[in-house]
């Protein structure tokens, strides 16, 4: 009895320093993570320079895009939502949507990944549904802060996501927020709706999108305006998606 007793604290031990382990190493890759990110907004974003200010913020953040392009040629714009940490310069790899899940801005593994355009999409942000995904990080970085638009309060008061590219500075009105289940028998596999094949499609798209808001919205956008899509894991169940909807306004 004493050996099977000391046999099953050996064995306790042993599952605590793998707990302990594992848990040192996720926490390490965070903060690494989070230090991964800290120098996009300080070493990698440009200071103002070559005669123009921040103040000059439509130049600004077009150059911004343009600075971080040489630094990694992937890079097709900038995504950012007042008040939350949304604030991310956007990478696309054109050959699979898997490339940027666990990858960085300078292509090294990060838990985190970066926000990544859609691999179908235009990277110029012109195709009828520019789709950008991130991940739902629990230390409330990537697009963690996109749930925050399941509280209407937030809703009615950050409806504009900015979304520029190396050519122009973008500005999008929310006017759907939803969960779908990925898998689900009634599944709307928005990721699937890229460019529009007749107007017909496109206005089944918009239905779509609003009949299933979690908020109304007096926004209708109409055949040829662009929209932009962010999407993560919202956790709320299995393999859901929760996704914000917006028409671009500039």
């Amino acid at each position: 009895m004493k050996g099977k007793i000391t046999f099953i604290q050996i064995l306790l031990f042993c599952v605590c320093i793998v707990c302990v382990y594992l848990y040192i190493d996720e926490h390490r890759d965070k903060n690494d993570d989070k230090t991964r990110i800290d120098t996009i907004h300080t070493e990698v974003t440009p200071t103002p320079q070559n005669d123009y200010t921040e103040s000059d913020s439509e130049q600004y953040r077009i150059n911004r895009v343009k600075d971080l392009y040489t630094r990694n040629n992937d890079t097709v714009g900038w995504v950012g939502i007042k008040d939350t940490a949304i604030d991310y310069p956007v990478l696309q790899n054109t050959q699979s949507n898997a490339y940027y899940l666990h990858r960085d801005f300078d292509r090294q593994h990060s838990s985190s990944g970066i926000p990544f355009m859609d691999y179908q999409c235009k990277s110029d942000a012109t195709s009828d549904n520019t789709i950008i995904y991130g991940h739902n990080m629990r230390n409330g970085t990537m697009f963690h802060d996109l749930l925050k638009y399941a509280d209407n309060a937030f809703y009615e008061s950050h409806k504009i996501i900015t979304f520029d590219t190396s050519s122009s500075v973008g500005e999008y009105e929310i006017f759907s927020v939803m969960r779908t289940k990925v898998g689900s028998k009634n599944e709307f596999k928005y990721y699937d709706f890229v460019e529009a094949k007749s107007p017909g499609e496109f206005d089944v798209f918009i239905r779509t999108c609003k009949e299933n808001s979690i908020h109304a919205s007096d926004i209708t956008p109409q055949y040829g305006d662009k929209i932009l899509s962010l999407s993560t894991c919202s956790y709320n169940t299995d393999n859901e998606r929760f996704v914000v909807f917006a028409k671009k306004i500039k």
